[in-house]
């Protein structure tokens, strides 16, 4: 299922000391590895947390499962990172927008946030090369309370744009997503209807080093 291209090209930057890799064409089997990930009734995302406006103004959907048919692909991210995987379990991220004041792309980024480590993103919408993701940093402080569905869009000026990592089918960006703030790029209205954007994502931790 989650086999990898046999003849994968690892593509690396190093973008502000840190490496930065694209690899494209990395699935053996991207339309099989899709298939399965997103033809599939896929559970509203965080629908604990309140207040939200998941489902009113927008669907942001994720799909987790444990799947030991993983481990050769976080194996071969965690060389490249030199990082430990924080979960086995398959994780998607699917959006889409209603077409709503509340949704304004023109003035915002989407949830510009941080994680524990590197991040990896498959992308599995044919056709989009605008939609891709985001390294910000951060102009003005954040109120990380809020919860994530409550108040997603923030106001472009409280951020800078680093470099915005462009999608393709089947292609991988794998980045510090620590080091970097970052976030789904929506430079449109590509979503702003009935098709998700869809995409497989990976975790990493860094290292604590002061746990001995």
């Amino acid at each position: 299922m989650f086999e990898l291209n046999p003849n994968l090209e690892v593509k690396t930057e190093i973008f502000l000391e840190t490496p930065i890799f694209t690899i494209d064409n990395f699935y053996k089997n991207p339309d099989e590895v899709h298939d399965y990930l997103f033809n599939r009734e896929i559970p509203l995302w965080k629908m604990d947390e309140k207040p939200s406006y998941n489902s009113i103004h927008f669907f942001d959907r994720r799909f987790e499962k444990m799947d030991d048919r993983l481990t050769p692909v976080l194996g071969f991210l965690s060389y490249l990172c030199n990082q430990d995987a924080a979960s086995h379990h398959i994780v998607t991220n699917v959006q889409r927008f209603f077409r709503h004041d509340f949704n304004d792309y023109k003035n915002c980024y989407w949830w510009p946030h941080q994680d524990g480590g590197y991040n990896g993103i498959v992308y599995f919408n044919k056709g989009d090369n605008t939609c891709g993701t985001n390294l910000y940093s951060v102009i003005k402080d954040q109120d990380e309370m809020v919860p994530e569905h409550y108040r997603p869009w923030r106001p472009k000026e409280d951020f800078k744009i680093l470099k915005t990592l462009e999608p393709e089918y089947n292609r991988l960006v794998f980045f510090d997503g620590l080091k970097f703030m970052h976030g789904a790029n929506f430079p449109n209205d590509l979503y702003f209807g009935e098709e998700y954007r869809k995409n497989q994502v990976f975790f990493f931790l860094e290292d604590d080093e002061d746990d001995d």
